[in-house]
């Protein structure tokens, strides 16, 4: 499955999450929406946000419950 996190600067919540992928090498593309004109494919209104395509699949560290799934 591919997957793509959207994360926000100052992020508490994103940099919890962005230290579980890594700790477990899952594959996902991070982007930053604070840093680059790329957006979401749905409009969303907390991050971190984890989408499959065009899927969102959790917000918040309940993308660290989805992952372990």
């Amino acid at each position: 499955m591919t997957y793509q996190l959207f994360i926000g600067e100052d992020c508490h919540q994103c940099q919890e999450v962005m230290d579980y992928i890594k700790s477990q090498e899952i594959r996902c593309e991070v982007i930053n929406i604070d840093q680059t004109d790329h957006s979401p494919p749905l409009k969303i209104f907390a991050f971190p946000a984890l989408f499959s395509g065009d899927k969102l699949l959790a917000y918040g560290t309940d993308i660290i419950d989805q992952l372990k799934k």
